[in-house]
C-alpha cells in the first residue's frame, strides 16, 4: 500500500497550520503556541494553544476514483490563555473563542496541500469542518480559559 499526498497526515497538519497561520494570525492578529515548537508564556496577555489530538470516526471505503480510501477526521483542538493579570477584559477569552469558530465553524473548507511534495499552491482536495466537538469554558485561577475541539473531515487515499 502506498500512501498518496490525500493521505499524509503531515500533509492534513501542515495544511491546518497554514489556514491557521492565515487567518488567526495575519487576519485576526492572535497569537498561536504552535504543536511542536518552543513557546514561552511569560509576561503574554494572551495566545492559543493549537493541537491535533488525533483521529475520531474512519470508514472505509473499497474505491476513491482510481485509488482505495477512507473517510477520516482529525480532531483539532484550541486552548485559549488569558492572562487575567494583563488584561482588563473579563470577556475577551469569548471573543477569541468567537474568532475560531469564524473560521472554524461547521461546513468551513480547508485546502489540503502536497506539503511534503513541495506543491504549496495546488488544492489536493478540500477538508471541512464537520462537527463541534468541545465548546466550554475551563475554570482556571491564572488564566481565563476556553476549550475548542473540531472534527475535520477528508479523504484520506492510497494506492
Amino acid at each position: 500500500m502506498v500512501i498518496t499526498a490525500e493521505g499524509k497526515l503531515q500533509n492534513v497538519k501542515a495544511s491546518i497550520e497554514e489556514y491557521i497561520d492565515a487567518n488567526l494570525v495575519k487576519v485576526e492578529g492572535l497569537v498561536i503556541d504552535w504543536e511542536g515548537t518552543t513557546f514561552e508564556v511569560a509576561n503574554r496577555a494572551e495566545w492559543i494553544q493549537e493541537r491535533i489530538l488525533g483521529l475520531g470516526e474512519i470508514v472505509q471505503h473499497r474505491h476513491v476514483g482510481v485509488e482505495k480510501g477512507r473517510s477520516c477526521q482529525v480532531m483539532l483542538n484550541f486552548n485559549v490563555f488569558v492572562n487575567r493579570e494583563l488584561t482588563t477584559k473579563s470577556n475577551r477569552q469569548y471573543k477569541i473563542r468567537d474568532l475560531i469558530f469564524k473560521y472554524f465553524n461547521e461546513g468551513a473548507q480547508i485546502d489540503l496541500y502536497d506539503y511534503e511534495g513541495g506543491n504549496f499552491t495546488t488544492s489536493l482536495q478540500k477538508m471541512t469542518v464537520r462537527e463541534t466537538i468541545t465548546d466550554q469554558p475551563i475554570p482556571d485561577e491564572t488564566y481565563w480559559q476556553y476549550n475548542v475541539t473540531v472534527g475535520i473531515h477528508w479523504i484520506q487515499k492510497w494506492t
